[in-house]
């Protein structure tokens, strides 16, 4: 967990561990590396730099894979290592300090008008961190010309050029990158999303719905950082192509959650027990998603690539595996079982070699499975470029890829339609010996959630199941449909 400056607490018991042992932070991050390629056949980048982070109380609550290693090294409880465990707190701390996020105005002493027109966004922000799905399935229904056959009630919605008719192996998709594309013509800043936006003082509100999510709701998980962003798709056979400009990660917070929030405001609310009611979707209060229009118009707003991967054990009795995301660490998306591995489409670090070499769906995808499934650091952006071919896991999975042992095609893209976000759908189709190999060391939480199944079976009665549970994402819900509706295609390994 990553915290802000004036939040910081050095870790003394950390320093003293590592001063009475006689290692400097380089010696330290050395013999941790050495260790988990020793014992544990991982090869991490602990540097000095990562060590400094953990003792300056940067980071005070690292990965799972660092504590243990940690405690491993010097013999002690991880509660001795003096990190603080995380808790929810109800006034979070800021978490950048980048000058794009400058309020409009300096916070002082709150006017009681100021105060209450916060709490009410807070509440209805609230309401909408546990009635995602519910609202994405109301407003599924604004989009009549965008429903998909078999996905009616998820959430789901998708141009019929978007699905292809049969699953698209991944080396038959070409993506293209434009980093000087046009700009959206909204951006989140317009008049029309003033009633999401609380008032920051007296006199103003906030300019950005990511300011606000900032300062009065900020999830554990909150960075801006360099994100593709979709913007034109050629579905043309034999391949098919994307097209890419840049964004940031707040861009898409600014209209996406907006949305959302709009969508919250005027149409969840609380009977006299204080039970919550969703009345019927409508657009007469909804000025900022009627300023959006057509959803399928990517001209119109930032359209962030989410790639999510519907991962299949193959072999006799095939499985699948979700991720149940909380939405006290991630800014949208909680709450809900969702694809595992799933992540915004974005380089692992701002350098340029780092952005040419990650504009990859498959790179991706592989780091995705690096930190969800295997509790890898986060790739945060701050690091050097990836040595794919030479770093675990890789290098490992590259040659599974190459080798046929893993299957990866696209299914399609969709939107949810509370957020309109987009996801890139794909499914991963990995033989079980592969499978146990590659991740026989898989953690049961990380820091977006829990994996609370390793092994559901992939079979139509667990999916109806699931469908009707109404616990899935929009983009879980076509992932797993649309793979299903294909398994022959791609669950048996001669049909690449």
């Amino acid at each position: 967990m990553v915290v802000a400056p004036d939040a910081r607490t050095p870790n003394l018991a950390l320093i003293a561990l590592r001063e009475d042992a006689g290692l400097s932070q380089e010696d330290l991050a050395r013999e941790l590396n050495d260790r988990a390629a020793r014992k544990h056949g991982k090869h991490p980048n602990i540097t000095k730099k990562t060590v400094g982070r953990w003792e300056r109380g940067e980071v005070d609550w690292p990965q799972p894979f660092y504590r243990r290693l940690l405690a491993e090294h010097f013999d002690r409880a991880v509660d001795e290592l003096g990190f603080r465990r995380p808790q929810r707190a109800s006034a979070p701390a800021m978490t950048t300090t980048d000058e794009l996020l400058t309020l409009v105005a300096a916070p002082g002493a709150l006017d009681p008008r100021v105060e209450q027109d916060q709490k009410r966004w807070q509440e209805a922000r609230q309401l909408l961190g546990g009635h995602r799905r519910a609202l994405a399935v109301a407003a599924q229904q604004l989009y009549p010309d965008g429903q998909v056959p078999g996905l009616e009630g998820t959430g789901v919605i998708a141009h019929p050029s978007w699905i292809p008719p049969k699953p698209v192996p991944l080396g038959k998709v070409v993506l293209d990158l434009d980093t000087h594309s046009d700009s959206p013509a909204v951006n989140g800043s317009e008049a029309e999303s003033a009633q999401v936006r609380p008032l920051a003082s007296a006199e103003h509100r906030y300019r950005r719905y990511s300011h606000a999510i900032r300062d009065l709701a900020s999830p554990r998980l909150f960075e801006n950082r360099l994100c593709f962003r979709l913007v034109g798709m050629d579905w043309t056979l034999p391949v098919i192509q994307f097209q890419f400009g840049v964004m940031g990660f707040f861009d898409s917070m600014d209209t996406n959650e907006a949305l959302a929030h709009e969508m919250a405001m005027h149409h969840l609310s609380r009977d006299q027990h204080g039970d919550v009611t969703l009345t019927r979707p409508s657009w007469r209060r909804l000025a900022f998603r009627k300023l959006i229009g057509d959803p399928f118009d990517l001209t119109r707003r930032p359209l962030m690539g989410a790639i999510g991967t519907l991962t299949i054990r193959a072999g006799e009795s095939p499985s699948m595996i979700l991720h149940q995301r909380d939405g006290g660490r991630v800014a949208g998306g909680g709450s809900m079982a969702h694809l595992l591995p799933a992540g915004i489409f974005q380089p692992s670090s701002v350098l340029p070699e780092s952005v040419a070499n990650d504009f990859s769906i498959w790179r991706n995808i592989q780091r995705e499975f690096a930190e969800e499934l295997l509790g890898h650091a986060e790739y945060d952006g701050s690091g050097q470029p990836i040595d794919y071919e030479r770093v675990e896991p890789f290098s490992s999975l590259d040659q599974a890829l190459t080798d046929g042992r893993i299957r990866v095609y696209c299914l399609g893209v969709t939107l949810d339609a509370l957020t309109l976000t987009g996801d890139i759908l794909t499914v991963a189709v990995i033989e079980p010996t592969t499978y146990d190999e590659m991740f026989r060391d898989a953690v049961d939480s990380n820091d977006e959630g829990t994996i609370p199944a390793r092994a559901l079976p992939f079979e139509g009665n667990t999916i109806e199941r699931l469908c009707q549970s109404g616990q899935l994402s929009p983009g879980a819900s076509a992932a797993i449909h649309l793979a299903w509706s294909h398994r022959r295609e791609i669950l048996h390994r001669d049909a690449r």
